[in-house]
């Protein structure tokens, strides 16, 4: 969004204010999704400073002393105490399409990591994106820099997920909001911050995280590290393996960029899929 479409944001912006307090850290998904005005929406609401990106100023980081702290709707300070990590791996994300002229680019990285106490796993990512050029298209002068505003991961069908974000640098991005679909939809000025389950379909065999990712973004807000998204759920002792396009990464065209998916493996728990 750029600087004239964010004057036209006040309605939206008094939407946010008007949004209940949650407790802070992990938010369970429940089945049904979550009441909101029209329906039902697959999505929570975690941390809505910074209008899902738009804003040149940039986001609110959680805090969470002196007590109650702020903004931390969602958020965790750290990985919860006796969860120890079990797999940790660096994977590049690399596209490769028309954009490309169909030649491997890796636009950035997604560290994997799996956390696990008992029979409860943590599964995280986090994003780092490059100074690189997506689009080799001579009609495309300039540098055109892959924008993530989703990252989804599958895997919990019949799991009872739970959501967090863990802030862990100044450069960091947070959390705007998370739920259990695989219908990612771009947030414009005006548009309600939950969307229905008629725009969003529930799927419970995925999580979408809305985040606003961008080495340089066209709006002024770059940011271009992702904190640490979080799901977790129950899973058996078995060593955590990675499952093939587990991981979605997505343009949504927020500030008129074309739509691109970007997929890559990622840890799940035992026997998951990649079903809808």
């Amino acid at each position: 969004m750029n600087k004239i479409a964010l004057r036209s944001f006040t309605l939206g912006s008094l939407l946010f204010a008007s949004v209940p307090a949650m407790a802070t850290g992990f938010v369970v998904l429940p089945t049904t999704g979550f009441p909101v005005a029209g329906g039902a929406s697959a999505y929570t609401l975690c941390n809505v400073t910074g209008d899902f990106g738009s804003s040149p100023d940039g986001s609110i980081p959680p805090t969470f002393t002196p007590a109650p702290g702020a903004n931390n709707t969602c958020a965790i300070p750290s990985i919860p105490t006796g969860y120890a990590q079990t797999a940790n791996i660096v994977r590049n994300i690399v596209m490769r399409n028309a954009y490309t002229r169909n030649a491997n680019v890796t636009v950035g990285t997604v560290t994997d990591r799996v956390w696990r106490s008992g029979a409860s796993c943590i599964y995280g990512a986090k994003i780092r994106l490059n100074n690189i050029d997506y689009d080799r298209r001579a009609s495309s002068p300039g540098t055109q820099y892959f924008e993530i505003n989703d990252i989804l991961r599958a895997g919990f069908s019949t799991r009872s997920p739970a959501v967090a974000y863990q802030f862990s640098a100044n450069s960091d991005d947070v959390l705007y909001r998370a739920g259990s679909t695989l219908t990612s939809i771009v947030h414009r000025p005006g548009d309600s911050p939950q969307p229905l389950t008629s725009l969003a379909p529930i799927s419970l065999n995925w999580v979408d995280f809305t985040t606003d990712v961008n080495f340089r973004d066209d709006d002024g807000s770059s940011v271009r590290d992702s904190s640490w998204l979080l799901v977790r759920s129950t899973c058996t002792p078995a060593a955590p393996a990675a499952l093939t396009g587990a991981l979605k990464f997505r343009q949504m065209g927020q500030e008129g960029q074309p739509n691109i998916e970007v997929s890559v493996p990622g840890y799940a728990p035992v026997n998951a899929n990649i079903n809808p």
